[in-house]
């Protein structure tokens, strides 16, 4: 019996009958869901931080290559241009984790600034919420394909914000500075990161998985690991031992359970509902959106390969699964460009990947803009 059905089971007297229960759940597990998107109304770029860090070098006077630094500096220039004369958005992203109380901090936040114009994209945990809550509503319709807005991805419309910071010539940033605990933890857990996913790595390579296998498992391992971590916080609630950071650890599937309650998935006590948010997660109404169509594909390509796994694979891949499908520009490093290719990820959903090595095709790309 799996988990959701022995939740299920629990409560069936006080819901529904189990037989209905494990139809309902059943015949949408077992549905084939369409996506549709919609990119930036406004042709959209994406930067990797370590191209905003080189143009912080460039800007700072420091040696980069000639060539490389060339590419750079025109690059730089074709978006400030399109940007101001609003044939192109480059919003900010929250890329703050890669470059906060590090060494040309300053640099990187004026350039962001400059380059934004004021527009603002939504954290990667706000998308993800956003696709969640679209997944959640389709799920229980039964419906036959989800459709995912560009609006979810940005605080108000991005070609907006520009046209405000040029009629009132200020761009108004709210950042604040983290404690320093925060960013030492932030740290912390990037590199116990790397490490876990690097010891799955060697573990799954030295039995040659296949990619296919490896997708099928990223696709349904969040579900399993949000059962094992909400019992964590259940037997921890019951000795009335939840400190702020097992809270934390929980915190976005509890808003995941609030909101199948609040739109009306069937329900009504705690084990059903998480039973029925475990149901969802294993269905193609999870695995299929967007936000996670992206990261399980990147993440199981990591998984296979025989390459060590890099410090920053981990916040590379959430870039990339929020950007690539709301954008149509998208630059990142060699490695990942390379992976996005070859499993077909631009193609997929539309959007065209540039690599350093190909910087000087996105600046003509940018330039002819209508």
């Amino acid at each position: 019996m799996r988990m959701y059905e022995i939740g299920v089971h629990y409560l069936c007297e006080l819901t529904m009958d189990i037989a209905e229960s494990q139809k309902y759940h059943t015949s949408r597990r077992e549905k084939v869901v369409g996506v549709t998107i919609e990119k930036s109304k406004t042709p959209m770029v994406w930067l990797d931080t370590s191209i905003l860090v080189d143009f912080a070098k460039i800007e700072n006077g420091e040696r980069i290559e000639p060539v490389r630094a060339k590419r750079l500096s025109r690059l730089r220039t074709v978006i400030r241009k399109a940007v101001r004369d609003e044939r192109l958005v480059c919003p900010a992203w929250d890329q703050e984790d890669e470059f906060e109380a590090k060494r040309l901090e300053a640099e990187i936040r004026g350039i962001i600034s400059d380059l934004s114009c004021g527009a603002r994209c939504i954290p990667f945990a706000g998308v993800k919420d956003a696709q969640i809550a679209i997944g959640i509503r389709a799920y229980i319709a039964a419906a036959d394909v989800m459709h995912i807005p560009a609006e979810i991805n940005f605080y108000d419309d991005p070609l907006d914000a520009v046209r405000e910071a040029k009629r009132t010539r200020l761009i108004v940033e709210s950042d604040l500075a983290k404690p320093k605990e925060l960013i030492d933890k932030a740290e912390r857990n990037k590199l116990e990161t790397q490490e876990a996913v690097e010891e799955l790595r060697q573990g799954y390579t030295a039995i040659n998985q296949t990619f296919e296998k490896q997708l099928q498992l990223e696709r349904i391992g969040e579900s399993d690991a949000m059962m094992k971590m909400m019992g964590e916080y259940m037997r921890l609630t019951r000795l009335n031992q939840v400190g702020f950071w097992d809270h934390m650890k929980v915190d976005g599937f509890l808003t995941h359970l609030s909101m199948w309650k609040r739109l009306d998935g069937p329900g009504g006590d705690f084990p059903f509902d998480l039973a029925a948010l475990y149901s969802f997660m294993r269905s193609p109404y999870y695995w299929e959106l967007p936000i996670q169509d992206v990261a399980c594909r990147l993440s199981a390509d990591l998984i296979v390969k025989q390459y060590p796994i890099r410090s920053g694979d981990h916040a590379d891949i959430q870039h990339l699964a929020a950007a690539v499908p709301v954008a149509q520009f998208v630059v990142a490093d060699n490695a990942m460009v390379d992976r996005c290719e070859r499993l077909g990820i631009g193609k997929m959903w539309k959007t065209k990947l540039y690599s350093t090595r190909s910087l000087d095709d996105l600046s003509d790309e940018i330039a002819s803009l209508a």
